[in-house]
């Protein structure tokens, strides 16, 4: 009769492995980009809908845009002192406080830059990111855009 001894050993043997992804034969550079880009993107899309604190385990994970739902900009289209719109290289705005959580959260992106457009007449926020994918040492270049406040429908 086979089986284990207490305490387990997972070392040896094929039991255990790491948790590398590995490719089909067909692999090839073009593939891993878009692995790549479709996995970040798809994170980063995550980032972007929670909101600060959703995330029990980590209660920094989020975008602080998020938890001013139910805030209405002011006449300078800021919300709580920060302007919706602008570059991350600004201070005061919600693209720097995106650009932190990126770089917090999303180890496979370096020289990420954000910029945020936003559009009042719609109430629609564009979002641009761009960095360079680690693995692939390919650009990154992400666009997203979403209505907010009152014609929050594609939310």
């Amino acid at each position: 009769m086979t089986g284990f001894k207490i305490p387990l050993d997972f070392s040896q043997g094929n039991f255990y492995q790491t948790n590398d992804i590995t490719f089909d034969a067909d692999y090839d550079e073009d593939s891993a980009e878009k692995f790549h880009k479709a996995s970040i993107g798809d994170f980063i899309k995550l980032l972007i809908g929670s909101p600060i604190g959703s995330f029990v385990p980590d209660h920094r994970f989020g975008f602080t845009l998020e938890n001013c739902h139910f805030n209405n900009p002011n006449s300078k289209d800021e919300i709580e002192g920060k302007k919706i719109g602008g570059r991350s290289d600004n201070i005061n705005n919600y693209a720097r406080d995106l650009e932190k959580s990126i770089k917090l959260f999303e180890p496979r992106l370096r020289n990420v830059e954000v910029k945020t457009e936003y559009n009042k007449l719609k109430s629609k926020i564009s979002i641009s990111i761009t960095g360079i994918i680690i693995e692939t040492k390919k650009d990154y270049n992400q666009n997203i855009e979403f209505y907010i406040w009152n014609n929050n429908e594609n939310i």
